[in-house]
């Protein structure tokens, strides 16, 4: 993955034909990457604060005013919208109760792999989400929560789940249900890289080769897989976690 400032136009709009000036300054793309991902860090956290801040706001207020929306699309409604999704996701799949503990989780995998995402369709910027590296990071994480989870909770049910519900073909469905644990995370990350990666190449060939009009096509597809792969991989890893925690379907 060590490739020159300058190839990394093609994903998103790109750095640009003169980029080889970052690389006199010894910017490799993996430097790129790494700024990326902490522009959108960056981003996230200033979101944020700008939306506590409108909490505290709201909460100042007398009497029942302090629950009513503002009216407007402000950070604070935007974060209780985003909230709200995200909650919605999670009830749909695990218990009320393991949908809060773990939506620290999934609302931050969501809103970073979305953020990193949305960067491709801005000239000048490169996504994090393209490069495996990042996604593998991310697919590792989900990989050591649900495991953490299974082993933690129920880690005598957990271990009898993996080996199927008749004995005499215990070994063989343990084996193949421990490859399915470890195929999980490679999946994930796989096809979050794949796809970004993919369509903002083909964002940035057809931008060179029709300059205009087309590229508007493209641009609205790249928002679209953008907010897709992002739901994807939250939706995988909220079924993941599920599948970990005890339940009755596990009898």
């Amino acid at each position: 993955h060590q490739r020159d400032p300058g190839q990394c136009e093609g994903a998103l709009g790109g750095i640009g034909d003169d980029s080889s000036w970052l690389a006199s300054l010894g910017i490799t793309h993996h430097h790129y990457i790494v700024a990326s991902a902490w522009f959108a860090c960056a981003m996230l956290i200033l979101v944020a604060i700008l939306a506590r801040i409108g909490l505290n706001r709201a909460m100042a207020r007398k009497g029942l005013d302090k629950y009513h929306s503002d009216g407007k699309l402000t950070f604070l409604v935007g974060a209780e919208l985003f909230a709200g999704m995200i909650l919605g996701l999670m009830e749909g799949v695990l218990s009320r109760k393991d949908a809060y503990t773990f939506f620290g989780l999934i609302a931050t995998l969501f809103a970073y792999i979305f953020a990193n995402n949305i960067m491709g369709i801005f000239p000048g910027l490169l996504p994090a989400t393209d490069n495996a590296n990042t996604n593998v990071g991310m697919a590792l994480i989900v990989f050591v929560v649900f495991m953490g989870v299974g082993l933690y909770r129920d880690p005598v049910g957990f271990i009898k789940h993996l080996m199927g519900p008749v004995l005499l073909m215990a070994p063989l469905i343990f084996v193949i249900e421990c490859i399915s644990l470890v195929v999980r995370p490679v999946t994930l990350m796989i096809r979050l890289t794949g796809n970004i990666f993919g369509d903002h190449t083909v964002f940035a060939i057809m931008s060179d080769l029709v300059p205009l009009g087309v590229p508007v096509i493209f641009l609205g597809l790249a928002i679209f897989v953008s907010t897709v792969q992002s739901l994807v991989f939250s939706l995988l890893s909220i079924i993941y976690i599920g599948q970990s925690v005890p339940h009755h379907d596990h009898d």
